[in-house]
């Protein structure tokens, strides 16, 4: 089903024009609720240093890290160029999406745009001494000797991790800490390490399949100045496959949604306490209608929750 709804995706932004430019970083220093209802892209602040950054970035999971000779390379790389070249920053990898680490280290080395890029990984292994280890060698498929945002994966080995990620923020090697997961099992756990440790990130899964941090992730998020990255934007292509063939409701233009990308991500950056998306795709014109989702107003919380509703009742 996933390569199925790829495919009536890619087919549709092709024939769309989707796939046209989608314009140049927005400057910083306005207020993301300002930024979103004017022509530039929506920016939104990273709470412990107000520094701002695109609300939808790129993920790296699944396929990216796995390609077979140089043009497949290339594809992955165009996926890169496309996100820094149309106002893009944000990229989320990790060492356990098979080579996706170095894919990107190299696609942002042979680009020469690693200043350019807002570059997120993690520890995602048992052990303290084997996270260490883990992460020297993440620095060197990266290709670079500063990651902007270190993550403990899965909260995995989480107050083991965090000591080794405060000690290399603390050498400048990395700018910001942070948790991930994607389970509503570990909401609770999320939740007890956001109000016990000082980190500036929490990655987790929200999508309109999947709404449930909104009950007590996103406030402990919220209450303690914690940024907020989201996984799993489409559901894993589930969105798409519940909408293929169907139109887009004229309601939804009202927010500058011409496509179901569009729609998923409005949804997801509608809500104020969301600092980015990370929509994984190893294709250019994918990202750039991601990017889209940036132009335009945000849908209120009455169309919110009328979005919702549309997919319920698919």
């Amino acid at each position: 089903m996933v390569d199925k709804t790829n495919l009536t995706r890619k087919e549709f932004l092709k024939y769309s024009g989707a796939a046209a430019g989608v314009g140049i970083l927005a400057s910083h220093g306005i207020s993301s609720f300002a930024n979103a209802q004017s022509g530039e892209m929506l920016h939104r602040p990273i709470h412990s240093s107000g520094e701002m950054v695109p609300a939808v970035g790129l993920g790296t999971a699944l396929e990216f890290g796995t390609f077979n000779n140089v043009e497949e390379f290339n594809v992955r790389k165009g996926a890169v160029e496309a996100l820094l070249n149309n106002g893009g920053t944000v990229i989320d990898t990790s060492p356990t999406y098979r080579d996706a680490e170095i894919v990107v280290g190299r696609a942002l080395d042979e680009l020469g745009v690693r200043d350019k890029c807002f570059l997120a990984t993690k520890i995602s292994i048992r052990g303290k001494q084997e996270g260490i280890d883990q992460n020297n060698q993440t620095f060197t498929d990266l290709r670079t000797d500063k990651i902007d945002l270190l993550q403990v994966h899965n909260l995995r080995d989480t107050d083991a991790h965090l000591e080794t990620i405060n000690a290399l923020k603390d050498e400048g090697k990395v700018r910001y800490v942070g948790i991930t997961h994607f389970r509503e099992n570990l909401n609770n756990e999320a939740v007890k390490v956001i109000e016990n440790n000082k980190i500036d990130y929490i990655q987790c899964q929200y999508n309109m399949l999947d709404r449930t941090i909104e009950d007590a992730v996103l406030p402990a998020a919220r209450d303690n100045g914690v940024a907020v990255m989201i996984n799993v934007p489409f559901a894993r292509g589930r969105l798409f496959g519940a909408t293929a063939g169907k139109e887009i409701p004229e309601w939804a233009k009202d927010f500058g949604v011409d496509t179901w990308g569009k729609f998923f991500l409005k949804f997801i950056i509608g809500h104020p306490d969301v600092t980015v998306a990370i929509p994984g795709t190893i294709h250019d014109y994918h990202v750039i209608d991601n990017l889209g989702a940036l132009r335009g107003r945000l849908p209120t919380q009455v169309e919110r929750s009328r979005m919702v509703q549309f997919i319920e009742d698919i």
